[in-house]
């Protein structure tokens, strides 16, 4: 009985351990593991309820409210790491309406059972809808083992429910909770699948956190293209027929040097965003579109032959250049030039074909910019011209 003690002991420090660890990462901007701590703080305040100096009534609706509200925010933890709706009124009000109930049944009834089945269903809806709103969105493997650890715990719930309600029983004496098998097992689960849901909790927001910083190292800032390394490590994704297969675009805006001399670097900055916007908007959703740096873009578009590569090509550049800019502080004409290549099956990298583009890219500005030029292998080929309707 002294080691049980010893582990009833510790299991609200444990979870009060996690709640720092998770609050700290959630002060620095994780709004999941904020909501993690939470939990797992009001989680640890539940076990606290029978040292409190009040009636045991007391201690239990005490007991009670914390442990909504862990589960309150258990169910936020996994909404806010999925992205899924939060349903924050409905979960509200559900939470207050089941307090209600215990509240009933603690000082109205006076049931042990009925307060711990009301207890254990509320606590089984908060936790399940939010499973069940977030399980196909685990796409990872960190994903699945914490919604697979959360499904545990919602069993765990069930079972105990069952167990204690149909197939045991247990005493309608509110005082005889902390001397009852119900608490016992509800104390050993709970100590395992706490520290198993803070593990995965931890490991959702450590992958989640290394995944933004991913995505930002890999993100031009400015346009919300790829940069160079996520150009490269989204070709190195794609197996070696998709490299081979498709067309490789270098593009640059003419004369860029002379609209932020001229307008601002503000203006400039407008100027590479819209382009960015009208590649995106132009390019099939399968394409790769990264800005190098400066003014210079990079398309890879797979499957695609070098003609029609070609003619989408001139159909960007002839768009770009009829656009107005005014609205940036750009009052003149900006026009770009693009090189255009394939990957030849004898190349080794896309690097290749992108090193003939650029070269071609050259050879469009040599020869007098806002045109497009075609990798013909030993010259560079004009594309076919599309000159937008006045």
């Amino acid at each position: 009985m002294d080691s049980f003690s010893n582990f009833a002991f510790l299991l609200p420090i444990t979870m009060a351990l996690f709640a720092v660890v998770f609050l700290v990462i959630g002060g620095l901007g994780h709004a999941a593991a904020r909501a993690w701590g939470l939990a797992f703080l009001f989680g640890a305040l539940c076990y606290l309820a029978p040292l409190l100096p009040i009636a045991i009534p007391l201690q239990a609706l005490f007991a009670n409210a914390a442990i909504l509200v862990s589960f309150y925010y258990y169910g936020e933890a996994l909404l806010r790491h999925f992205g899924a709706p939060r349903l924050t009124g409905l979960r509200l009000v559900f939470s207050l309406i089941a307090y209600g109930m215990i509240i009933v049944t603690v000082v109205g009834i006076d049931s042990l059972q009925l307060t711990l089945l009301s207890s254990d269903v509320a606590v089984a809806l908060l936790l399940g809808v939010p499973l069940l709103m977030v399980i196909r969105r685990a796409h990872t493997a960190m994903d699945r083992v914490l919604v697979g650890v959360a499904g545990v715990v919602l069993l765990d719930i069930v079972v105990r429910l069952i167990v204690f309600n149909v197939l045991v029983g247990i005493s309608q004496e509110l005082s005889d909770f902390a001397n009852s098998s119900y608490t016992f097992y509800m104390q050993v689960s709970v100590g395992v699948l706490s520290v198993a849901f803070a593990l995965a909790g931890l490991g959702s927001v450590a992958f989640a956190q290394l995944d933004t910083y991913r995505h930002a190292a890999e993100q031009d800032p400015l346009t919300g293209l790829l940069n160079r390394r996520g150009f490269d490590s989204a070709v190195a994704s794609l197996s070696m027929a998709q490299r081979v297969a498709g067309v490789v675009m270098a593009c640059d805006v003419d004369n860029f040097k002379q609209v932020n001399d001229s307008f601002g670097h503000a203006s400039g900055d407008l100027v590479l965003a819209g382009l960015a916007d009208l590649l995106l908007s132009r390019l099939p959703s399968s394409a790769l579109v990264a800005r190098f740096g400066g003014e210079e873009f990079v398309v890879f578009l797979p499957d695609m032959p070098l003609a029609s590569g070609a003619a989408l090509g001139q159909s960007i550049r002839a768009d770009f250049s009829a656009r107005d800019w005014r609205a940036a502080g750009v009052h003149r004409q900006i026009t770009m030039s693009l090189g255009v290549a394939a990957p030849a099956g004898t190349e080794s990298s896309l690097h290749d074909a992108l090193a003939r583009a650029d070269r071609a890219l050259y050879a469009a500005k040599t020869a007098g910019r806002n045109q497009v030029m075609i990798d013909a292998g030993e010259a560079y080929v004009p594309g076919l011209r599309i000159v937008p309707a006045a």
